[in-house]
């Protein structure tokens, strides 16, 4: 997050991707750097233990948040 954080302030989108049970910590942590209301993706969980299709599942998950993110 904060690497996200650093790059919107440099004017460099980015999107964030957060598994479902860091939402909280993820949307604390926006507040922290002083980006109340930023955006980020919010995938499932977990992702460590997943083979390689369900890990493009995930991606596909992700794919229309981080889109939406990064286009506006």
């Amino acid at each position: 997050m904060q690497d996200a954080a650093a790059l919107e302030k440099m004017g460099i989108p980015c999107s964030v991707l957060v598994t479902k049970p860091f939402n909280t910590q993820a949307r604390a942590m926006t507040n922290l750097l002083a980006m109340p209301g930023y955006e980020y993706a919010v995938i499932g969980h977990p992702m460590g233990s997943l083979n390689a299709e369900q890990v493009m599942a995930r991606a596909n998950e992700a794919l229309p948040q981080v889109a939406g993110q990064l286009v506006g």
